[in-house]
Formats: structure tokens, sequence, C-alpha cells
């Protein structure tokens, strides 16, 4: 997350809102913490979105399969909200 504390979108949000860090403002977890999270950020008024998916596993296929249940999950989030 490094270079999260020299983006100029994370910088703002740092700023203005209420977010201390940028551990305040990233979604983490499993699928049920993630989809909570990301309700909590539409309900704030949230309109758009920048994902950074960081899969979690011990091998290759760990790894593809996290990566592909996390873009799930986030497609089907947005389609819900929209």
């Amino acid at each position: 997350m490094g270079e999260a504390e020299v983006s100029p979108n994370y910088q703002r949000l740092l700023e203005y809102g209420d977010a201390r860090d940028v551990g305040d403002i990233c979604a983490a977890g499993d699928e049920d913490a993630i989809l909570a999270r990301m309700r909590r950020f539409a309900d704030a008024g949230v309109t758009d979105l920048s994902v950074r998916l960081l899969p979690i596993g011990d091998n290759r296929d760990e790894l593809v399969a996290s990566k592909w249940r996390t873009r799930e999950l986030v497609a089907a989030l947005g389609a819900e909200l929209r």
C-alpha cells in the first residue's frame, strides 16, 4: 500500500474525509467483511470506487481462485448497488 501514501486520490480522501490513514479507507477480510465495508461506502455516498485485488493463497491455484472470487464478489455488489 506504499504508493497510496503519495496518490493524489488517497491524499484528498485523507484530507477531506474522516480517515486518518489508508487503513481507514481499506476493505479487507473475508467475503462478508468486504461486502459490509462496500455497503458502508455506498451508504456514505460513494459513486466511484477503485479496487486493488490482493489475492491470498499459498500457491498459484489458490491465488488465482482468490482473485476470481474477489472479482465476482465486487462485480455482484456493483450490480446490486446500481
